[in-house]
């Protein structure tokens, strides 16, 4: 469950993060996607949030292109990039 100071430490990155930027599956759980290079994501899947309710459903952000600065907020749980470079922002 994340803490009441949770979003201060997500938006810090005082939680750790993942740097990504090859085409493997990559699971855990991340709050915050910067994209760093401009990035497609061919899979992106999200988690539930704390109370169990699907935090994002369907798949409509896979196969998109994001620009560098850009960045996807909610709960993920796995990134699968088909190019680009991506920080995942552990929750």
């Amino acid at each position: 469950m994340l803490g009441k100071q949770a979003p201060q430490s997500l938006a810090l990155g005082q939680l750790g993060s993942t740097f990504i930027d090859d085409t493997d599956n990559h699971v855990g759980q991340w709050g915050r996607i910067y994209c760093i290079a401009a990035c497609t994501f061919t899979t992106l899947t999200s988690g539930n949030l704390p109370d169990g309710t699907k935090c994002m459903v369907g798949s409509a952000l896979t196969g998109i292109t994001l620009s560098p600065g850009m960045e996807l907020q909610g709960i993920f749980t796995v990134i699968k990039l088909a190019s680009g470079k991506v920080v995942a922002y552990n929750i």
